[in-house]
């Protein structure tokens, strides 16, 4: 490779390792404190963990990763280093970050495929205790597989069961969770609506309450969607090329690919950015308990915490 093109490319690339360092330390540290603070002790269901973790992983990808990524590429531009490859410690983290976060984003749907069409089976079985202690052996197989890179196996092999098992198994078994959630509410929306029709003028608390549950559910579920269709933009310009490295024997070599496999490995942490202002906006109680860590909502010693009535009703403290 030249010299002054490997340069660019590292200084390029190390620039935006650098700002992503920073916007998503900032950002997803904030939402931690949020969910650590928690005002408004909303954040205690099953649901809430997956938040949690995908936060937490996101903010190793920001401090960690990204920085370990953003120095790499920086002493490769004005120093004597170069850009890390496979079976170095920052890029085995990197692998361990992504792949994480792909494995809670499909276990988050299948966790919403269980609450939307069984939710009383979930409401008896699954609690935070157990969603922690399976996202924890997500994160440990994660980290499992990624150190295989320092044992002496091929990466040929290595990459095709990466991509098959964190790109084409995840993509299926969301899309079909996810297909399922969509006609299940389908058919129970005619249901509601109908029930809403025939009972309006002699609606119950429990009705009301009934309906406010599907909405709340139609709305997490979205959400959920939301960030797995992120993590999916962000992966698929690595999947493609990973499939080029795989069927073009003479690409690794020319400039275009290499450009287009710095600028994919960058793409593939813009989602961990994009999570904290996707999540903040989607779910209410977030974006409330937000505005009382930030002071933008006033203490009343009577009513507690005033905030604006969301679909859950008011929030009071």
């Amino acid at each position: 490779m030249n010299r002054d093109f490997e340069t660019a490319l590292c200084l390029g690339s190390g620039i935006a390792f650098a700002f992503l360092f920073l916007f998503i330390s900032v950002s997803n540290g904030f939402i931690m404190v949020v969910l650590y603070r928690n005002p408004l002790r909303c954040f205690r269901k099953p649901f809430s963990m997956f938040l949690v973790f995908i936060t937490a992983v996101d903010l190793f990808i920001g401090t960690v990763v990204c920085s370990g990524e953003a120095v790499m590429r920086l002493l490769c531009a004005f120093g004597d280093g170069q850009i890390p490859q496979e079976g170095d410690v920052v890029t085995i983290l990197g692998y361990f970050g992504i792949n994480s976060s792909v494995l809670l984003a499909t276990a988050m749907s299948v966790d919403r495929l269980i609450a939307t069409v069984w939710p009383h089976f979930y409401r008896r079985k699954i609690s935070p205790r157990n969603v922690v202690l399976f996202i924890t052996v997500i994160c440990v197989f994660s980290l499992i597989f990624a150190s295989l890179q320092f044992a002496e196996v091929s990466m040929d092999v290595y990459r095709i069961i990466d991509v098959h098992l964190h790109t084409t198994f995840s993509l299926t078994t969301t899309i079909l969770a996810y297909l399922a959630i969509f006609f299940f509410l389908r058919k129970r929306g005619r249901v509601v609506l109908q029930q809403q029709t025939m009972s309006a003028r002699n609606s119950t608390l429990q009705d009301i309450h009934r309906i406010k549950n599907a909405r709340m559910e139609r709305k997490i579920a979205a959400t959920s969607f939301l960030i797995l269709l992120l993590l999916i933009i962000s992966f698929l310009p690595y999947f493609v090329v990973t499939l080029l490295y795989e069927k073009c024997n003479d690409c690794g070599k020319q400039r275009w690919f290499l450009a287009f496999k710095e600028s994919s490995t960058v793409f593939l942490f813009v989602n961990s950015a994009m999570n904290p202002f996707l999540t903040t906006f989607r779910i209410n109680e977030l974006k409330h308990s937000l505005k009382i860590v930030l002071g933008l909502a006033r203490r009343n010693k009577d009513q507690g915490w005033i905030l604006p009535t969301t679909k859950l009703g008011r929030l009071n403290r």
